[in-house]
């Protein structure tokens, strides 16, 4: 197999672009399809100021160095969840980038930053763990985003991620969520923009570009994401993709494209302000997190 580029041995084939590429050149590749899509969604600038959240996993960090490659205005931020050893390696890895790329990330303690006990205040919020810890992590982006005057939000969300969470939504008509679905989620006055460069890379690639450019990762899955549904979806979509190359992405481009657009544009509720920390709320005066906390004395 040889690469179709410079006719050197091949180490991945790629068949939804019908290439076979070298080392150097599927390097090339990922850098070249997150900057297409960074430009096509007019995601940032140069000039902007970036808030990267950093997991410890292949993604974000690839998206780190690769950031940092182009010469953008990016600051990491982790933060930490009370998971055990898995959050302990997670932050072990990321300190571990860090260092390589020389670079001073942002350490948060979910459980400090909140003012609250994860798994306790998750018995009040009583619904699944992942559905908990992303909106908390979300509050911590972009509360924190929006405190320091960082104007974009830069999350590691790949392909595959996005077209897990589409057919779900679709699945189930989460028409809420499908309207907020996409490359780019515009700010407001509660928080700034949120993007994602990633998502016309696969899961698959972007391990593949870790490891041919040295980049240490966490292999692992989270200990709670045996309860994520996402996982189920992208097993479906993947075996899909075997018999039909590109289908994850024309699914995921053509609603962006296409549906989305055409459909959703305009019907975006307007956010209301949290009386008592002044995030973001759409039902009531306020926020997920400040209703939790009203329930119960840390």
């Amino acid at each position: 197999m040889k690469c179709t580029v410079c006719k050197k041995d091949a180490v991945i084939n790629l068949p939804r672009h019908n290439l076979k590429l070298c080392e150097e050149h599927f390097k090339e590749h990922i850098i070249y399809q997150t900057q297409r899509v960074i430009k096509h969604f007019n995601m940032f600038k140069k000039e902007d100021t970036l808030l990267l959240a950093v997991s410890g996993g292949k993604d974000s960090l690839g998206l780190w160095f690769i950031l940092k490659g182009l010469g953008f205005n990016v600051k990491a931020l982790h933060i930490i969840m009370p998971f055990g050893e898995y959050s302990e390696k997670s932050l072990e890895i990321v300190k571990s980038c860090a260092k390589k790329l020389d670079e001073k990330p942002i350490y948060i303690e979910a459980n400090n930053y909140l003012d609250i006990d994860f798994f306790k205040a998750l018995k009040i919020y009583k619904k699944p763990i992942c559905s908990f810890c992303g909106k908390i992590k979300r509050y911590i982006l972009s509360t924190y985003a929006s405190r320091n005057s960082y104007n974009t939000i830069v999350t590691g969300h790949n392909l595959d991620d996005e077209t897990a969470f589409l057919l779900g939504n679709l699945l189930h008509w989460h028409v809420e969520y499908l309207k907020k679905q996409g490359p780019i989620l515009e700010g407001n006055q509660f928080m700034p923009k949120k993007v994602k460069p990633l998502i016309r890379i696969t899961d698959e690639e972007m391990s593949f570009f870790a490891k041919v450019s040295k980049i240490e990762y966490v292999v692992e899955r989270c200990p709670y994401s045996k309860e994520a549904k996402s996982v189920f979806f992208k097993n479906i979509l993947n075996e899909i993709d075997k018999y039909m190359p590109g289908t994850k992405s024309f699914f995921y481009l053509q609603y962006i494209e296409n549906i989305k657009n055409n459909i959703f544009k305009k019907t975006i509720e307007e956010p209301k302000e949290c009386k008592i920390c002044h995030y973001q709320t759409y039902n009531d005066d306020m926020c997920f997190l400040c209703k939790i906390k009203s329930k119960y004395r840390r």
